[in-house]
Formats: structure tokens, sequence, C-alpha cells
């Protein structure tokens, strides 16, 4: 599999999953069982299977034969949270792979890059959420949306968690706010899911959530394939102030 992170081979009416070594088979088989028989996601088939190369999972292949709207995203995320709103999986725990990249980085940059995390987690915590609680997919967008005949299935499954439900409908706020989608694609998501987070409190907090994660993706991404690091250092300047 050389230096790839995660591998997709379709196989007759199966899709396989490959993970990198030491993926937590125990939260893939948790989301899995939480969601299964879901009419608006598609789950692994059988348990998680560890390997000598990975972590496989398998699950039924969903015909897609054209690319996903964002109206349709807004509308299949909104199903799946009504479908999934009891669902038993782990709460949502951004930044969860900070600590582990941060361990071998000097000990100054380390504590501003764990200062800065707890300083954005210790605000969202005292930020409401006009949506509430409930189960959230981590991942939303078009690409992560398959069509099944008429319906639509949302796929990669792996960040889902319970958490503030304006999280799932961030991405598309994000994307519109970047100029990546138009203004209609915008808003016909947020008519399809039925609200729209750009006047949400937390709203700024979740963009730095996402932008301290990217940094810790970094990390992890220059060690896997043996690049420097000399971008850091002015990356630690600006996470001295985090809000």
């Amino acid at each position: 599999l050389g230096l790839l992170t995660t591998v997709v081979l379709g196989a007759g009416q199966y899709v396989l999953k490959v993970y990198p070594p030491g993926t937590d088979v125990s939260h893939l088989d948790r989301v899995h069982a939480a969601l299964a028989g879901s009419r608006t996601a598609a789950c692994a088939v059988v348990p998680a299977v560890p390997t000598e190369h990975g972590v496989l999972t398998a699950a039924r292949r969903v015909a897609s034969m054209r690319v996903a709207t964002w109206a349709e995203a807004g509308s299949v995320l909104r199903a799946f949270h009504e479908e999934h709103a009891a669902a038993d999986v782990a709460d949502w725990a951004p930044l969860s792979r900070l600590d582990s990249q941060a361990a071998l980085l000097p000990v100054e940059q380390a504590e501003v890059l764990r200062t800065a995390r707890d300083t954005l987690l210790d605000e969202l915590s005292r930020t409401g959420s006009d949506l509430g609680p409930g189960v959230i997919h981590g991942d939303v967008s078009p690409s992560n949306v398959m069509h099944d005949g008429d319906a639509a299935t949302l796929i990669d499954l792996d960040w889902v968690a319970r958490g503030p439900r304006e999280y799932d409908l961030t991405s598309a706020s994000r994307r519109f706010r970047a100029g990546e989608i138009d203004r209609r694609a915008y808003r016909d998501f947020c008519a399809a899911y039925g609200h729209d987070v750009l006047s949400w409190d937390g709203l700024e907090l979740v963009d730095r959530i996402a932008d301290l994660a990217g940094v810790v993706f970094r990390l992890w991404d220059c060690r896997h394939h043996g690049r420097g690091l000399d971008w850091l250092d002015a990356e630690v300047r600006l996470w001295r102030t985090p809000v």
C-alpha cells in the first residue's frame, strides 16, 4: 500500500476500506453497530478485521450515477440526524489526536498547541446550540453522498460522534465563505436541511478548531511522508493567540 493512508477497493457488490495499522477497531465497530440497518448511511456489514496491512472493513456498494448536489447533501444529512438521534456513539472529541503529535515536538511548541486546544474547547463548551446535541456525521460534503436509485446515502462514517448538530453544517458554511461554493448552492443546502449556521455563536470557534485540526493533520502527514517541519514555527506564533 506504499505511503497511502486509507485505501478503498471495489469487490463485486462490496466496497472494502483498508485503514492504516493501529486504527481503533473498537471505534469503527461501535459506530457501525450503532447505525446498523440505517436508511441514510452505508454501514459495514461485518466487524472490522485487523490485518498486517491495516484494518479492513466491508460495506455494500452504493450505486452512484452522478455527483450529488449540496441540496441533496443537506437533505440526507437532516434525515440522518433524525434517524440516528439516539444512536449509542462516542461523544465528539475534536483535536483528540493533537497530544500524540505534540508529544514529538519541542516542549515550548507542544505547550502552545495544547494551550490553544484547551482554550478553544473551553470556549466551545460554554457556547449554546440552537439545534441541540445529536449524532453528527463529521465530514459532510457532496463527495460523501452516494446514490442508490433515487435515495441518497452518506458514506465515510469514520468521524460519527455525538455533538452539536451545527458542526455538520459548518463545512458548507466554510466553503461558502471561502468562495468555494456559490450563494445558490449554499442557500439550497440550508433550505434542504432547514437551518443556516451563519448566525451561530459557535461558528468562529469551530472554524478555529478546524484550522488547528489542519495543523495536527499536517504534522502527521509530514512525518508519515518524511517531510520537514520548517513551516511549524510560523504556525506556532499564530496559535499563541487562539481566539
